[in-house]
């Protein structure tokens, strides 16, 4: 039990670029219904294009009617929002620093924001979208913060959630990936620890990979409301995520005592 809780620490303690609020004298924090997290996946394994479409995707859902029409009938009528980039090796990046969504205006400067993400340098890269190793070859080395720490995204993300300017009821978080957790350490303790801080995880799988959902559904989601979507052709993750967030606000708007999906 030690050990488990000092590998949650270490991951949790991993130096990644968090947003603070500035400090507003004794004026409390604004609220929020919730704050909403989206981890997207940049490792070795995803191409070019896959990252666009991830982009892409998530720009075309937080403008859909329904997730913004979800927005305005909660209790603050408004939620927090941010996303990041992730990888290996403390490879995270805020692609949208934290913000508030409370409107069609809000979520338009956000869709631009994702659209207009910085774009991962994958010209080194073979045909099999692999950097190559430090001893030459081609591989997955660690060295080169590509591969797919799934615990390290969730740890950031909770972080992240913990650090958070807007005073939410809880945090829901999204994991989007294309594989595995191949750098180490256990993404369920991180998840568990995610969801003992109030978290509810959920998570966007594609690709080829058959293990991946079942994968997913035991290592990563978890908390009230907690949910899975599978694409298993990348072209179609744009429009599978078009309803990402509106179900992200139904598992935000789910009592913390109700059991996980």
């Amino acid at each position: 039990m030690l050990f488990r809780t000092l590998i949650v620490v270490l991951i949790l303690g991993i130096a990644a670029p968090l947003q603070k609020a500035e400090a507003q004298g004794a004026s409390a924090p604004l609220s929020t219904d919730f704050n909403l997290i989206t981890a997207i996946d940049v490792s070795d394994s995803i191409s070019r294009h896959e990252e666009w479409l991830q982009l892409t995707g998530l720009s075309r859902g937080v403008v859909h009617p329904s997730f913004v029409s979800l927005v305005r009938e909660g209790l603050m009528q408004r939620i927090g929002f941010m996303a990041f980039t992730w990888s290996s090796d403390g490879q995270v990046r805020i692609v949208v620093p934290w913000t508030v969504i409370a409107g069609p205006e809000d979520a338009a400067r956000v869709a631009a924001q994702l659209r207009d993400a910085p774009r991962i340098d994958r010209s080194h890269y073979d045909g099999n979208h692999q950097a190559p190793q430090a001893g030459g070859g081609a591989g997955t080395a660690a060295s080169t913060g590509g591969m797919t720490d799934i615990a390290q995204a969730v740890g950031a993300a909770t972080r992240i959630a913990a650090a958070a300017p807007y005073q939410g009821r809880r945090a829901v978080i999204n994991i989007l990936s294309d594989g595995v957790d191949n750098a180490g350490f256990d993404p369920a303790m991180l998840r568990d620890e995610a969801i003992r801080q109030g978290a509810t995880v959920n998570g966007v799988v594609f690709g080829g990979r058959r293990d991946l959902p079942a994968y997913f559904r035991e290592n990563v989601i978890g908390g009230p409301g907690a949910f899975l979507m599978t694409v298993q052709d990348p072209q179609d993750l744009p429009k599978a995520l078009e309803k990402k967030f509106w179900r992200d606000l139904i598992a935000g708007h789910t009592p913390a005592s109700a059991a996980a999906g």
